[in-house]
């Protein structure tokens, strides 16, 4: 990944609890401009980084929190049209609703009130029906309607109007809504709710036992409303791909992770198109591409933090990748806001020579692995770069067109090869086959 811009602002206090000054991150864009809204322990920024990489980023908006300082450990927020929403889990604190139609030159607060409730763990929005959804924090789990963007009603406050929900859910750490449907993180298990009838949910699916379980944190479902990504919040807890197009019957179908140390931990995850984004805790942020025989095959990645591996809570909280230019936003709790763009896949033109993928051969390899690829020049000479199906870097040195590659001394397993010249890089998965 490339470093387009990294923020932060060195007067902000770090939480007592987690030594984190900052929180989660959200996207917004308007009027051919971009915008990086990130949370800290004082309130939310608004950061134009339309031009990052190449000019200004100016913070074009602040917005104080209720409650602000050492005392503060999470923030939350989404967008509704030109509405932002915000949320904080600790003190005294309140819903915030911003009309962000002013940017770049202003941001307005038009509601600042904890009369609906004072926290909030983290919230979202089902953009479809303009329905807020709030989880922890004052309540467990409740339902606002959004119709006036500036004045939400309360539709349920689930956990004290509905008998069952206590006892079958209760508690919801997170959540992701898309068309009334429901998919929730509360701690021990994951539910999936038909929320249509905002007064009358109906539980459709469940799973509580599942390989590799433990504090059920956050997930995010595929455009193709099959595969879901499911996270927990625990030390060496893999992410979980699920097929949930049976919720009766959901299925765990593939693991991963970054495998760097038993300590490694999932925080929070984005599908943008087959395209997983995570942010990854010690590890920073990383991404995973969905193949079409529905495994999950490392990609891109960066190390936002420069924090040693422990079980304390440190590194990439949030992540959001829907920005119309295709950067990728990552917050820090320690080191702040990051602006990368994935520059590990390319295209090129057919008079350069160069297009297409790469040819390996044989499969799987054993000793050697001849590589062949998209180039007409024999000649030309490209840099190579060998990784695990964690990320790292095993090996690396210089490919002359067409050519074989010495595997001696790599364990069997699963490989990356990536072939790079100039900007452009080539990428395929092989495997190295038991050598007796």
């Amino acid at each position: 990944m490339e470093v387009l811009l990294h923020w932060t602002d060195t007067t902000l206090p770090a939480s007592l609890a987690y030594n984190n000054t900052y929180n989660e991150v959200w996207g917004y864009a308007q009027n051919g401009r971009e915008y990086a809204i990130i949370g800290s322990t004082m309130g939310t920024h608004i950061l134009d980084v339309s031009e990052a990489g190449s000019g200004p980023t100016p913070e074009v908006g602040f917005i104080p929190g209720a409650y602000q300082g050492p005392g503060v450990i999470h923030r939350d927020m989404k967008t509704l049209g030109h509405y932002l929403y915000i949320v904080c889990d600790e003190g005294q604190s309140s819903l915030q609703i911003v009309d962000l139609s002013g940017l770049p030159g202003q941001v307005d607060i038009v509601y600042d009130s904890s009369d609906l409730f004072a926290r909030a763990h983290n919230i979202f929005i089902d953009t479809l029906h303009a329905r807020l959804y709030t989880c922890a924090g004052t309540t467990a789990f409740s339902i606002y309607d959004l119709s006036d963007p500036e004045a939400p009603v309360l539709l349920n406050d689930c956990n004290l109007d509905l008998p069952w929900w206590s006892q079958t859910i209760g508690v919801v750490h997170d959540a992701y809504v898309r068309d009334h449907v429901a998919y929730l993180h509360d701690e021990d298990a994951f539910h999936i709710v038909n929320m249509s009838n905002a007064q009358a949910p109906a539980l459709v699916g469940s799973l509580s036992v599942y390989p590799e379980n433990g504090y059920n944190h956050s997930g995010w479902l595929h455009d193709d409303g099959i595969h879901y990504a499911m996270c927990d919040e625990t030390a060496g807890s893999r992410i979980k791909l699920m097929d949930i197009s049976d919720p009766s019957d959901i299925q765990v179908t593939d693991l991963f992770g970054t495998g760097l140390n038993d300590s490694s931990m999932v925080h929070n995850v984005a599908w943008a198109g087959n395209v997983l984004h995570a942010s990854y805790y010690h590890d920073g942020y990383r991404q995973w591409h969905l193949q079409p025989n529905g495994t999950m095959v490392p990609g891109a990645f960066h190390d936002t933090s420069n924090e040693p591996h422990t079980l304390l809570y440190r590194g990439a909280w949030g992540v959001y990748p829907y920005l119309p230019s295709g950067v990728v936003l990552v917050s820090d709790m320690q080191t702040g806001l990051w602006v990368l763009r994935d520059n590990t896949t390319g295209t090129a033109d057919e008079d350069d020579g160069m297009s297409g993928s790469l040819q390996m051969y044989p499969v799987p390899a054993d000793r050697t692995l001849w590589v062949n690829g998209p180039w007409t020049n024999a000649s030309v000479s490209m840099d190579f770069i060998i990784r695990d199906l964690q990320g790292r870097m095993v090996r690396n040195g210089v490919l002359s067109g067409p050519g074989q590659l010495d595997l001696h001394g790599m364990p069997a397993g699963g490989y990356v090869l990536e072939v790079i010249s100039g900007e452009l890089r080539f990428r395929s998965r092989f495997v190295r086959s038991h050598i007796p």
